[in-house]
């Protein structure tokens, strides 16, 4: 009898663990630094003195990229988020050592503020803040 209730707690556990992953943090969601996050760890962050970033409007696509290109990412979105909580699908590129990842995704827009998109997949477990550029 102690197995089976072990069992049931052990997955019970994991069960919640699980869910927690797909949920965005808090500090994510209030902190506007550009970068991109995967399953809560920082895999780019955009400094100014050695980064640029790109954007086009008529391609919906965003990149962060050091000077040299060695590292970023770039999200193209099917349309323009232009609200908060809309779904808008694409397709994010980016870099891991010498590795380049693809994915296609559908983002959820957290937030807008001051040409700043804050965007989630649960699915993939990516956030990323990008930016328009005029």
């Amino acid at each position: 009898m102690k197995i089976p209730a072990a069992i049931f707690l052990a997955a019970l556990v994991l069960g919640f663990a699980s869910c927690r992953e797909h949920t965005l943090s808090d500090d994510f969601k209030f902190d506007s630094t550009i970068r991109m996050q995967i399953k809560g760890y920082t895999t780019f962050r955009y400094e100014p003195e050695t980064c640029q970033i790109g954007f086009n409007r008529d391609r919906c696509e965003f990149r962060i990229h050091t000077d040299n290109m060695s590292d970023f990412y770039i999200i193209r979105l099917d349309e323009m988020p232009a609200a908060e909580g809309q779904t808008v699908d694409g397709t994010v590129s980016w870099t891991t050592g010498d590795n380049l990842h693809t994915k296609k995704t559908s983002f959820e827009v957290i937030r807008l503020e001051g040409g700043k998109i804050w965007l989630w997949s649960p699915s993939t477990r990516i956030a990323a803040v990008v930016m328009e550029l005029e």
